[in-house]
């Protein structure tokens, strides 16, 4: 089966059977929000989740958790935009979110621990 007969295959599907598989893909649990998934953990899992990040991802992760766009993240760390990018794409695999918004949605009551 090659490659455009898997996307028709997906096209083809009825909507209900695909949010099954995604639901059974995702290794942490949440509910969808209009902005993306929220996950229901407490502040200790969190933690837990953020000691596994590098101390440079760490940065990045409270960087990008204030609001800064990636170019401004970049030149904060005094890095190219690509390593940047790199940083974000492993802090989101590494704590299984998907975007920007499911971070914040997620992770900005370790923000404000942070600043107290």
């Amino acid at each position: 089966m090659g490659f455009v007969d898997r996307i028709k295959e997906i096209i083809l599907k009825p909507k209900s059977e695909i949010e099954k598989t995604d639901e059974k893909d995702t290794l942490v649990q949440g509910t969808k929000t209009r902005y993306g998934k929220m996950m229901n953990l407490t502040l200790s899992e969190k933690t837990k989740l953020i000691e596994t990040l590098t101390p440079r991802e760490k940065e990045t992760f409270y960087i990008l958790l204030g609001g800064y766009t990636l170019k401004e993240t970049a030149q904060q760390l005094n890095v190219g935009y690509c390593t940047a990018n790199t940083y974000q794409t492993s802090i989101y695999k590494k704590l299984n979110i998907n975007s920007r918004a499911e971070l914040i949605i997620n992770f900005r009551d370790l923000c404000e621990t942070r600043e107290e």
